[in-house]
Formats: C-alpha cells, structure tokens, sequence
C-alpha cells in the first residue's frame, strides 16, 4: 500500500531530524555538516512527487544550512551564497522571512559592509508582519524576533543608518 504524502512528509522531517541530531552528536564540523545535509536533500529531492515539493525541501534546507553557517561564525564567502539560495527559493513561509532576516542582521559583526542590504530586508520583512492583525502570534513572535535581532546589531555597532 502506498504511504499518504503526510506519511511520507513525516517521515523527511523525521529523517531529516535524525540525521541532525546524529551529526550534533559526533560534534562534526560545519563542512561535513553541510555536505551530509545536501546528500540528504538530493536523496529527498528523488523521492519528491511534485515540483512544489522538490522546493519545499530546497527552502527547508538552504534555511537550515543558513543557520547552521551563522553558529559557525561563517564568512560572507559561505554566508552570502547560502543568502542568495535563501532569497533565490523564495521563503517556505513568513516565519522563514523573519529568521533569514534576523540572522542576517544579527550577522553584520562579520561582514560590516552589508548593513545597509541587511537593514533593508529587515525592514522589508517588518512590513510583511505589519499586514498581518495584531493580535496574531506570528506577528507578535516576529515582531520581538526584530526587535531582538536589531538590539544584537545595535551591541555591535550597527543601526540602520549606519
């Protein structure tokens, strides 16, 4: 019997959870990390049905990718191609917007000359919350991760006008 899409979506996040933690756990490098989450992504990308779903898996996995380079500390020579995917893919959801935004932001300690793009996506994603009610989680909850992000930037000597 053939498994449901939802089945077979559970099982990529399982997957896909399984193998994090397997690599949390053998504390590889970024490197190693990366390339096992790509060869995971090809695998995937094969069992897709639908070019949406192909997509999905891309956006999940530049997204997770992103923020892995952030806690390495990573250069704009693997920090910027990894941004560019990002925005390249579109954003699965509002909240990958947000998170892709604050990383960017919060980044700017390593690569000082981005301020400006950073700030302005920033501001862009800050927009897109504001259309949404007030009373709404997501805005709230993107809202502080704003608020957040632009305070780590401002520690470091970053603003928008800067």
């Amino acid at each position: 019997m053939k498994r449901s899409r939802k089945d077979w979506w559970q099982s990529v996040a399982n997957r896909r959870d399984d193998l994090m933690v397997k690599l949390y756990k053998a504390n590889v490098p970024y490197t190693e990390l990366k390339r096992a989450v790509l060869d995971q992504e090809k695998e995937l990308l094969r069992e897709a049905e639908t070019p949406r779903e192909r997509l999905h898996i891309q956006q999940l996995t530049a997204k997770l990718l992103l923020t892995e380079a952030y806690g390495e500390d990573a250069g704009w020579a693997e920090f910027g191609p990894l941004l560019r995917r990002c925005e390249r893919l579109g954003y699965a959801d509002i909240t990958h917007r947000v998170h892709v935004a604050c990383l960017y932001v919060q980044s700017l300690h390593r690569f000082s000359t981005k301020a400006r793009q950073a700030f302005d996506m920033l501001a862009d994603v800050e927009r897109r919350l504001k259309r949404i009610p007030k009373n709404h989680s997501l805005r709230k909850e993107g809202m502080q991760s704003i608020t957040h992000a632009r305070a780590v930037a401002a520690a470091a000597g970053f603003t928008p006008a800067t």
